[in-house]
């Protein structure tokens, strides 16, 4: 039986994936740390935002995480500027692989500078972008392919959308769990939940005092329970109904962006979806292609 299972498995893994999603991806998650990253110089907290304690910034989190014995003042600029030059390479396609791993390390050290601001959907961008390490996205939509003049790789194996797609699985499920502790999401009087964290003036562009959010709060309670509903059905993302899930993850991402201020966090998540609509956004990206001819990874390429 359990040679079976991992027979499975393996036929499960060795699949042809459309290497143009996992690309995509890349690009999008890149592109997300340095807009959110280059935001802080927008509101003026660039310059001092990761300054260790004892020059007049934050405390490192936790002396063993933070790899610099003797880091000076001057620590913090420089991961920063290392982060996002590593992170511009990933996302125009240069020295990806090594530019990944540097700048997801200098990344995770800027958490130990600032860990308020470290936040869950930071630790999920920084996973995916390892795991991305491991497929081919590095060999498509990438510059590095037009400067040594070498063919795209347009097809992969399937294991590295596999894991991306159960590590969105975990993530959903766990906060779908989490809100099960708190009875308040499936109250049926007094105010919904969800009406009380899009009115939430810490991070919240809605006004609570507006008079029509008192009349849509059976709208707010369907939306509290659809959140439920929809976080705890995150194992269908395993199954083929995962683009038609996705399609309800995506509005509530694209929801969370337009009624909190929550940094990247939406546009990061939505940049791990394009492997979940692998089954419409292919033919799409084919149509949009049309008249060129395909790459073939050499991983798919027929045995001699």
């Amino acid at each position: 039986m359990i040679l079976r299972a991992w027979a499975w498995w393996a036929r499960r893994c060795s699949q042809p994936f459309d290497n143009r999603l996992l690309a995509l991806t890349r690009i999008f998650l890149a592109v997300c740390v340095l807009v959110d990253l280059l935001s802080l110089g927008a509101v003026g907290l660039l310059p001092d935002y990761f300054v260790l304690f004892e020059h007049g910034g934050y405390t490192i989190a936790s002396s063993k995480a933070f790899l610099l014995a003797d880091p000076g003042p001057a620590v913090g600029p420089w991961l920063l500027g290392v982060t996002l030059a590593c992170m511009t390479l990933v996302a125009v396609g240069l020295a990806v692989r090594p530019a990944t791993l540097l700048g997801v390390l200098c990344y995770a050290q800027l958490g130990m500078l600032q860990p308020a601001g470290d936040r869950a959907v930071d630790r999920i961008v920084r996973t995916v972008l390892l795991l991305l390490i491991f497929s081919e996205a590095h060999r498509c939509y990438a510059l590095s392919n037009l400067l040594w003049r070498r063919a795209r790789v347009a097809v992969t194996t399937s294991w590295v959308p596999l894991v991306l797609r159960f590590l969105l699985v975990l993530v959903y499920l766990s906060a779908g769990v989490t809100k099960l502790g708190a009875r308040s999401w499936f109250a049926l009087s007094g105010e919904p939940t969800l009406y009380r964290i899009v009115t939430d003036p810490t991070y919240a562009r809605i006004d609570p005092e507006l008079p029509l959010l008192r009349k849509l709060f059976p709208l707010f309670r369907v939306g509290s329970i659809g959140t439920m509903v929809l976080e705890l059905s995150a194992p269908l993302l395993l199954s083929r109904w995962a683009p038609l899930w996705a399609i309800f993850g995506a509005l509530m991402h694209v929801g969370i962006a337009l009624m909190l201020k929550l940094g990247m966090f939406s546009w990061g998540m939505l940049s791990l979806y394009p492997v979940l609509f692998a089954p419409w956004l292919t033919p799409l990206l084919d149509r949009l292609e049309a008249g060129r001819r395909p790459a073939v990874g050499p991983a798919l390429a027929p045995r001699r």
